[in-house]
C-alpha cells in the first residue's frame, strides 16, 4: 500500500427521497372525482391551479434570491388558493412557512419551504395527469 494515499472504507450511501403521502385533498382535484354539481366549478379549479403554478415558479426564485417579503406575500396567496381548492395540507404548510419567516431558525424555514414546494408540485402533477387522461 502506498503510504501517501489514504483509503477510506467504502460504505453505501443512502439516498433520501422525501415524499408526501397522497391525501384525500389532492385526490379531490381529479376530474374523475367530480360529481355533476362540481363539474360546473371546474373552470374555477383550473384557474386556481394555474395561479398555484405561477406562484410555485416564482416562490422558488424569490426564496433563492432571499426576497422573503415576496415569499411571505406569495405564501399568503397560496393559503387562500389552497383553501379555495380544498387542499388543507397545502394550506397548513404555506401558513407554516409564513410562521417560519418570522423566526430565526433558517433550517426550519428551509425544511418547511421544501415541503411546501413538494406539496404544490404533487397537487399540480396529480391534477395535470388526470386532465391529460381526457
Amino acid at each position: 500500500m502506498d503510504q501517501g494515499v489514504l483509503r477510506r472504507p467504502s460504505r453505501d450511501v443512502a439516498r433520501l427521497v422525501p415524499k408526501e403521502p397522497f391525501g384525500a385533498d389532492v385526490r379531490a382535484l381529479s376530474p374523475f372525482a367530480l360529481d355533476q354539481h362540481s363539474v360546473e366549478q371546474s373552470d374555477l379549479i383550473c384557474a386556481g391551479l394555474e395561479e398555484l403554478s405561477r406562484h410555485l415558479r416564482r416562490l422558488e426564485e424569490d426564496f433563492m434570491l432571499q426576497r422573503f417579503g415576496r415569499v411571505e406575500a406569495r405564501c399568503r396567496s397560496v393559503v387562500r388558493l389552497a383553501d379555495q381548492l380544498g387542499l388543507g395540507r397545502l394550506e397548513q404548510v404555506a401558513a407554516d412557512v409564513v410562521y417560519c419567516l418570522d423566526g430565526p431558525d433558517e433550517i426550519a424555514l428551509s425544511a418547511t419551504f421544501a415541503r411546501l414546494i413538494r406539496l404544490m408540485e404533487q397537487a399540480l402533477d396529480h391534477a395535470a395527469g388526470q386532465l391529460t387522461a381526457f
